[in-house]
């Protein structure tokens, strides 16, 4: 049963935290930087995270004045929230060139969702534009809220909507602020697990340079920032700019990635029954009444490969080689992190036009492009007796019958190129007036723009029209044997340029009014009213992406209107206490929504914070969130598709059956895309923390948070979850509502649709802006349903502890600071009705223990800071068969990696050096490999929790003017 408090299990883990594991430092009022990057400046003042280079003087940062994430009232914290705050010296000195890598560092955020290399859980394998995301406590990249200051940003994607993480440039960056809870009264949708603020730089003045270069054991990148401004006392402004050239990771490059993973005890996936990477000059592939003893997983299939040197002319069956097949490895073709180049420019200006009239601007820009590889493979095709390449005297193939054939096109267009853009583009404006009794008014615009093309494929490369394809081998104008290219007006007939370009805009408008109501023993009761206004737009053009098929035009759009207001109630405090209550502070926050096609919802939050005596404060919070279906999710028109496709089935149904019993494999139908039916998700979330920073401690700060979410109607893709359908007798009861056996009678003819099972045609009527291949469809043996659905409900509770002590040894300076975190229950019931599972620590679901630990060293110019990271074990419960044997349930070990931060201030060594740092980070400094998971995901270990890159350094050298 899902957990409530837990309290022994919260106060052993504190202690353990606090006594072995320290990591990244937070609180709900002043964000404690990690020691890893160690501050150049005294702590700012509370609720403000700053490292004092070049940034403006401290009196020009008044905190009385700044709105912090969580709350819409000025100059308090979030109430009754805990906050992590990633400071501008953590961002600076950590080598990374965008900030996602650095949040991801955090023990709440989990590796599920979209990132630049292939995922698979949460629909990360839709992610064909290698966008990134955050992914508070793993229940969905669309359940963070990420903004910039306060700014909503336009979404990116095709056939998934997100919003894309990396937008500015590091160095243009104050702060990120992190609410991990529910913030919908305050945010409005998508605030369900919490919301991510990136708070740029204002008013900088002078000039800061940096150029930074990374190494690692399979990719090279450089970059270079520049930061300027000026403060005229009336006003300032601050504008940067950032270059980011990373290179290739080709799969090949790690023996992790290759798809014959034999050498780990797995599959040679170059093999998979009738299809396989060919190599030139090609093979036949010809049907078998039993399993190929010599290539298990060929199933029933014999491969007769055509001797080196040959082009076909000429040839017969006795010059084939029996199942010594041509092979290839896509791997040394395909990108897993694709070579990137990102530019981006942000723009903050603010001019006052009186003492109590002010304008302010945030503008930025940021474009991504992205070089993707890949090998382009003929598929099943077939050649006819008609061509003079035909081959014949082939066993069991019978004289004049057409021939299967499986062949490369890497002599034609060598290894093929699909590039993406991804371009976002911001303003936003503020007015702000200072009113009566201490009250201020707020007016806003904000205007952001997304354009992206996740698939520009130029003429002569991976976008086969295989139809065309078959015509040209029909008529013997491309020989798929030969041994020179093909003439390029032979390949432009079935190889033909394509783009899938999506664009989204958000037009938000705000006006809001704070300040103080009348004084409480606690002090001023303030309150915050406003109203928004949203419109979201987005539109999908696709054309002639051959493994879809064209959407024209694919438009959606969506109006919100949207009310809120905010009580803080300072009941006690100042020279008003009671024994054991120091501070006692409310806050009550509600916002209401009406949305054009969603209906309209109301969310109320309410959070306290009691300090208890110096040093001692507790906290807790209550609220409701909600997150409509995005403009893609709910939409057919942008994104649906049938098609065949092959699963591992150790199902034991025999309803089903196995279509290769060498490899438990069955194909099976699927029905997968958008879904007209989607209705809203819903939310409730509590939590409750003690921070303590004992006096008798001096330097010592802890913080403890228990919280508890419960997830309805949680919007998932369920192709995220094809791979375990009938990975196991229990999985195959759990997906039973969308699982529909269907063998196909023995009368069955390809692409005849009146010769299938009845069980198909329901299916195949249903919209797919995928061509439909149907010519092997009566292999099928059952029809899945993998649509988006309204399909988890989610009970997920725990633990983070966060620890931070910092002391001094005479000129030496010492900081310990950790941060755990601990899912205790994660109760996922993912049909409505169904069974409830526990989603802890098993993959595609969250890892239940992440971590994060540093010490710091520092004396007069240097800093050292080792750290480690920690991802704690799991559960393979999607294991692969290997030569028809299936592989045990596997329990995956933890991962914990060692870095190192190295910072030397030069100007404290040599005047010629002023303003001059040099930062060194190496990550993973030991070079340690993932843990072995061979999963129905593919690959030899698992993407989500570990990756293939071994030692990453980076070296960072920074100039301020």
């Amino acid at each position: 049963m899902f957990s409530r408090v837990r309290l022994t299990c919260l106060a052993t883990t504190s202690l353990a935290v606090l006594l072995a594991q320290p990591l990244w430092a937070q609180d709900r009022a002043k964000p404690v930087s990690d020691p890893a990057f160690p501050r150049t400046a005294p702590p700012p003042a509370a609720g403000i995270a700053g490292s004092g280079i070049g940034e403006a003087p401290a009196e020009e940062q008044d905190a009385s004045q700044i709105v912090v994430t969580g709350t819409s009232i000025r100059g308090i914290s979030a109430v009754g929230s805990a906050a992590v705050s990633v400071t501008r010296e953590q961002l600076a000195t950590s080598g990374r060139s965008d900030p996602v890598a650095v949040l991801r560092e955090l023990p709440q955020v989990q590796g599920l969702g979209f990132d630049e290399t292939p995922k698979t859980g949460q629909n990360g394998g839709g992610n064909i534009q290698r966008g990134s995301t955050v992914n508070l406590r793993g229940l969905g990249s669309n359940a963070t809220l990420l903004l910039i200051d306060g700014h909503r940003i336009a979404p990116t994607g095709n056939v998934f909507s997100f919003t894309e993480a990396n937008q500015l440039p590091v160095s243009a960056i104050e702060r990120i602020e992190v609410i991990a809870d529910g913030a919908s009264a305050i945010y409005g949708s998508d605030a369900v697990a919490g919301v991510v603020n990136y708070i740029t730089r204002k008013r900088f003045r002078g000039v800061e340079a940096s150029v930074r270069g990374t190494t690692s054991d399979g990719y090279n990148g450089w970059g270079a920032s520049l930061i300027t401004g000026m403060n005229w006392g009336s006003g300032g402004f601050a504008a940067a700019y950032d270059h980011d050239d990373r290179g290739e990771f080709r799969s090949g490059q790690s023996p992790y990635l290759r798809q014959d993973l034999r050498p780990f005890g797995g599959a040679d996936n170059r093999i998979r029954t009738n299809t396989a990477t060919a190599f030139n000059p090609g093979n036949l592939v010809v049907p078998r009444a039993t399993n190929n003893p010599t290539l298990p997983t060929a199933g029933r299939f014999d491969y007769y490969g055509l001797p080196q040197g040959t082009n076909g002319l000429g040839l017969t069956g006795a010059n084939l080689l029996l199942n010594q097949p041509n092979l290839d490895d896509t791997s040394n073709y395909t990108s897993f992190l694709p070579h990137t180049v990102r530019n981006q420019v942000s723009v903050n200006a603010e001019q006052e036009f009186a003492s109590w009239l002010k304008l302010t601007f945030l503008g930025f820009y940021n474009r991504r492009d992205s070089t993707q590889h890949s090998l382009a493979q003929s598929g099943v095709r077939t050649i006819p007796s008609t061509v003079p390449y035909y081959i014949t005297g082939v066993p069991g193939i019978a004289p004049g019958a057409p021939e299967t054939v499986d062949f490369s096109l890497l002599r034609d267009i060598g290894t093929s190129v699909t590039n993406i853009y991804d371009v976002t583009y911001q303003g936003a404006l503020t007015l702000t007036a200072d009113l009566l009794a201490g009250w201020r008014g707020e007016a806003g615009v904000n205007l952001s723009r997304d354009r992206n093309c996740a698939n520009c494929i130029p003429a002569l490369n991976n976008n086969i029209d295989t139809i065309a394809l078959q015509a040209a081998l029909n008529n013997g104008t491309y020989n798929p044997f030969s041994q020179v290219q093909a003439d390029k007006s032979v390949l432009a007939t079935f190889l033909p340029s394509a783009f899938d370009r999506n664009r989204s805009t958000v037009d938000q408008y705000t006006v809001r009014f704070d300040g103080p109501l009348v004084q409480l023993p606690g002090g001023e009761l303030k309150a915050a009213v406003g109203g928004e206004y949203l419109r979201l737009t987005q539109w999908r053009s696709a054309i002639g992406v051959k493994a879809t098929s064209d959407v024209p035009l694919a438009v959606a759009n969506r109006n919100i209107k949207a009310a809120y207001a905010e009580l803080f109630i300072p009941l006690l405090g100042g020279d008003f206490t009671l024994p054991l209550v120091q501070r006692l502070a409310i806050d009550a926050a509600i916002r209401t929504e009406t949305y054009s096609d969603a209906g309209s919802t109301t969310n109320p939050k309410v959070g306290v914070t009691w300090d208890v005596t110096d040093g001692v404060s507790l906290r807790g919070a209550w609220g409701t969130s909600f997150r409509a279906p995005n403009l893609i999710e709910n939409n057919p028109a942008f994104f649906s598709r049938v098609s065949l496709t092959t699963l591992s089935n150790l199902s034991g149904d025999p309803a089903i059956g196995l279509t290769n019993s060498a490899t438990n494999q069955t194909n099976v139908l699927n029905v997968a895309g958008s879904n007209a039916d989607l209705v809203p998700e819903t939310a409730t979330n509590y939590s409750f923390g003690i921070d303590l920073e004992p006096r008798f401690i001096p330097g010592l700060r802890v913080n403890a948070t228990y919280y508890n979410i419960h997830y309805q109607n949680a919007i998932i893709g369920l192709q995220g979850f094809l791979a375990g359908y009938l990975a196991s007798a229990t999985n195959r009861q759990l997906y039973a509502p969308y699982i529909v056996p269907a063998i196909q009678p023995s009368t069955c003819v390809n692409g005849q649709r009146a010769t299938y099972n009845p069980a198909y045609l329901p299916a195949l009527g249903r919209p797919s802006v995928a061509v439909i291949d149907e010519s092997n469809l009566c292999s099928a043996r059952a029809v899945v349903y993998t649509q988006n659905s309204n399909a988890s409900d989610v009970r997920q509770d725990g633990i983070d502890v966060m620890a931070e002590y910092r002391f001094s040894a005479g000129p030496h300076q010492f900081a310990i600071s950790g941060s755990f975190s601990k899912i205790l229950g994660n109760d996922t019931q993912i049909v409505a009705g169904g069974a409830v599972i526990d989603g802890r620590d098993i993959i595609n679901y969250p890892v239940s223990m992440r971590g994060r630990g540093s010490v710091n060293w520092r004396y007069e110019a240097l800093s050292i800071t080792p750290s480690f990271n920690y991802i704690g074990p799991y559960t393979n419960n999607l294991p692969i068969s290997v030569n028809g044997i299936a592989l045990p349930v596997a329990r995956i070990p933890s991962w914990t990696t060692f870095d190192l931060n190295v910072v030397l201030d030069v100007g404290k060594l040599a005047t010629w050096g002023r303003d001059l740092t040099v930062a060194l980070n190496v990550r993973n400094i030991t070079g340690k490999n993932p843990p072995v998971v061979l999963s129905a995901n593919g690959n030899a270990f698992d993407t989500q929790n570990a990756n293939p890159f071994g030692t990453i350094a980076n070296l960072q050298v920074t100039k301020r003017f």
